[in-house]
């Protein structure tokens, strides 16, 4: 393979193009099935006072989330992992890694979001007759999948830094469970964080997702007084503070990202 001759964006349309052929060859699209059974799960155990009861809101909220980010950690935890020989075989060759990591990117980004949509419609369906009247930013359901698709699409960028450090596959799916594991507990839905946890809490994905996820709930009046005495999550229902998330949030997965690269640079000192 002559990639000397190919300049960065050629490379990222042949790994952009290889990523969707595999995505058909290996039927990945059951990976939206799958979605469909978290979320529809989800929804028959989150309470029908989801968007009238700020508790309710809030543990509806982050089961929501909750599958969101596996998800997204489940899209790419060995994507990168099981090509590292041929990564590191054709990187001598001319590979470049940023237009690899890039492909992956764009590629992950369609995955989330036709996964965050399939989210958004369940979650509208089972709460259609209590959903928040209007939206912060934008309309509700555009707050809401926004949200969704960045919770989920950090999420896979975490994965995929993970798939870029590991060389084994097995390795990748050991440390996904930990990764969950933080995100779920740094939250602050299950425990109640304090001092150096609760600042850890703040590097999480699952707490920013939570804070725009009430964002957008806290726009119906009966939730309102309750919200502002519980001083749970720390956001507001400000549109400032939903755009302040979704910052986060890309700036989580452009870290993400850039460590990607950093990393599977190194794929030539594997001893392998």
């Amino acid at each position: 393979m002559s990639e000397r001759r190919i300049s960065a964006y050629g490379q990222f349309r042949i790994y952009l193009g290889k990523c969707f052929r595999l995505f058909a060859a290996q039927k990945q699209w059951k990976n939206f099935i799958s979605t469909f059974i978290i979320i529809l799960l989800v929804s028959l155990v989150t309470s029908a006072n989801m968007f009238k009861k700020f508790g309710d809101t809030r543990s509806g909220a982050f089961a929501i989330l909750s599958g969101c980010i596996w998800v997204g950690l489940f899209n790419s935890i060995q994507s990168v992992c099981r090509e590292r020989d041929i990564i590191k075989r054709e990187h001598r060759t001319g590979l470049r890694i940023s237009s690899y990591i890039l492909a992956h990117v764009v590629y992950e980004l369609c995955l989330c979001a036709a996964e965050a949509l399939i989210v958004l419609l369940v979650t509208l369906i089972k709460n259609i007759g209590h959903l928040p009247p209007s939206g912060v930013a934008l309309f509700m359901p555009v707050d809401m999948y926004v949200t969704l698709l960045l919770v989920t699409f950090a999420s896979d960028m975490i994965a995929l830094l993970i798939s870029s450090i590991v060389r084994r596959e097995n390795t990748a799916m050991t440390v996904m469970p930990f990764v969950l594991i933080v995100q779920l507990v740094m939250s602050g839905t299950l425990f109640e964080l304090k001092g150096f946890t609760e600042a850890v809490s703040w590097l999480t994905i699952s707490k920013w997702g939570l804070n725009g996820m009430i964002a957008i709930a806290n726009t119906a009046s009966s939730l309102h007084n309750e919200y502002i005495v519980s001083h749970m999550t720390g956001a507001d229902p400000k549109a400032g503070t939903l755009l302040t998330v979704w910052g986060v949030l890309l700036a989580f997965a452009a870290v993400y990202i850039l460590l990607s690269m950093l990393f599977l640079r190194r794929v030539d000192r594997d001893e392998r």
